[in-house]
């Protein structure tokens, strides 16, 4: 049987707080996100989709006041780009 772990990295994502973040914004079951995730994690505009999603949702999160959610995402999203 297969963990969430193991889904987290086939899709090549980094942690648990990214496959939340792109599960909540595709409204999808975090398993279901991972398995969307790895499609998109396999291009270059797969994975520049995914930057744009992390921004969007840090940006969300700064102006609602929650600064350490907006920390936290601008953190995966440097990462991410890091990545490209």
């Amino acid at each position: 049987m297969l963990s969430i772990g193991d889904c987290i990295a086939f899709c090549g994502l980094e942690d648990d707080d990214e496959l939340d973040v792109l599960a909540c914004h595709e409204h999808l079951p975090p398993v279901i996100a991972a398995a969307w995730a790895a499609g998109e994690m396999r291009t270059v505009g797969g994975r520049r989709h995914v930057v744009e999603i992390l921004a969007g949702r840090a940006a969300e999160a700064r102006l609602r006041g929650d600064f350490a959610a907006a920390d936290r995402l601008d953190r995966l999203v440097e990462k991410e780009r890091a990545a490209l």
